[in-house]
């Protein structure tokens, strides 16, 4: 049996202290697909599903070389309380990524979906970063 010990000193390509944030993903819409979908409460305990997509490397504009060549993950949360505000909501999600409408809704069926995202860009911890402004049908 091999031991496999993991050395505690890292090489990296370069020195850190020159090392800039990558560009986000750029504006703009881009096709995607339900990646996972997570029940979870709100910190106000409010049920709510956290949903990530994943943008395909083939959707990135021809001059944004800083993405992850295996894709861009992009999360969004949708409320699933039983206020009206959020299941209109809920309900134009469902009617953009087409999932089914009822009384009742699993939203482990989202997962495989397609979707129409609108990304846009804002500031983070310093940097700016791609968020989920929309869903769009």
């Amino acid at each position: 049996m091999t031991d496999n010990v993991l050395s505690s000193v890292i090489e990296f390509d370069e020195d850190l202290n020159n090392v800039e944030a990558p560009k986000p993903l750029p504006m703009g819409l881009y096709d995607a697909v339900v990646q996972s979908v997570e029940p979870m409460m709100s910190k106000s305990e409010r049920l709510m599903a956290k949903v990530t997509f994943s943008v395909s490397a083939d959707q990135y504009p021809a001059d944004y070389t800083d993405g992850n060549p295996n894709g861009t993950t992009l999360t969004q949360y949708i409320f699933l309380d039983n206020s009206q505000r959020s299941k209109f909501a809920l309900k134009r999600f469902c009617q953009a990524i087409g999932a089914p409408l009822s009384n009742s809704v699993d939203i482990t069926t989202w997962v495989g979906l397609p979707a129409r995202i609108e990304v846009i860009n804002e500031p983070w911890e310093g940097n700016l970063q791609a968020r989920i402004k929309r869903v769009v049908a």
